[in-house]
């Protein structure tokens, strides 16, 4: 069993090479059955740890939930949800999966806001209102181009 792969093929090929088909039982052939099993589910996870290696995080009750409800909007399970933003960020890719469908739509609704503010301030000609426009005016100034960067 020190080898990386497994020697049989399959339950038929081990139990041919045990020889238990020709001289054996009914007992031991099902003996043998769950031999074979054991030993190669023994293979398996030694590969497989071999391979893979595990992560422990702790997230408080109020994170856990955040992060379902972001994984499911995503149509992901939690842990692949934790992971692909894991590995997006290191290869500095977005990090949620329709991060632009939501830019696209914060981007239509700051057009909107927009287009009232400019609708608002020419239709109302109140100085004191001037004021509060000049400066939304100033602060989607400044939203504008964060948001052509994504």
């Amino acid at each position: 069993m020190n080898k990386q792969h497994f020697p049989y093929k399959n339950v038929q090929q081990y139990l041919d090479t045990i020889g238990v088909l020709q001289n054996g039982t009914a007992s031991e052939i099902s003996q043998a059955r769950k031999t074979f099993r054991k030993l190669y589910l023994k293979q398996y996870r030694k590969r497989y740890a071999q391979n893979h290696s595990s992560v422990n995080i702790v997230f408080s009750n109020a994170e856990k939930h955040l992060l379902k409800q972001l994984a499911m909007e995503n149509g992901k399970k939690l842990a692949s949800f934790i992971k692909a933003i894991a590995l997006n960020t290191i290869n500095g890719k977005q990090q949620l999966g329709n991060t632009s469908t939501n830019f696209s739509e914060i981007k239509r609704l700051f057009s909107l806001c927009y287009d009232m503010v400019e609708t608002l301030q020419f239709e109302n000609e109140y100085p004191q209102l001037k004021a509060s426009y000049d400066k939304l005016e100033q602060l989607f100034n400044q939203i504008e181009p964060l948001l052509n960067d994504y």
